[in-house]
């Protein structure tokens, strides 16, 4: 029987620093997932983009997609025996909205059709 092993977490001072925690993991982040909140009440995300952990600035993240709560799925190299990446943890942050309005980008990807 196989036994689990367990990821060790770089060590961090704030739980929820995009940019500290990339920076813990160094070359090994290879990719990064960013998710957003619809709006503030309701569990439903929306899937903004891949990026690269150089662009997981907190600055480029608030230009380009405004202010909001976010998700950022952190991955590492592709593994050819699972065809997947390897997956390192999810991290929670948010833009406060009033410095950074959300963008014409994020509202064309969070807009659902409407129903008639």
């Amino acid at each position: 029987m196989k036994t689990p092993t367990k990821k060790m977490r770089p060590p961090r001072l704030f739980p929820d620093d995009i940019e500290d925690i990339l920076r813990g993991y160094g070359p090994r982040a290879r990719v990064v997932q960013l998710w957003r909140q619809v709006d503030g009440t309701h569990d439903e995300w929306t899937y903004l983009a891949r990026l690269t952990p150089e662009q997981c600035e907190i600055e480029l993240i608030g230009q380009r997609f405004g202010g909001g709560w976010y998700r950022a799925k952190i991955f590492g190299a592709w593994d050819p025996k699972r065809r997947q990446e390897e997956y390192f943890e999810q991290v929670a942050f948010g833009l406060d909205d009033r410095a950074w309005p959300v963008t014409a980008e994020t509202l064309a990807r969070i807009r659902k059709p409407q129903q008639e």
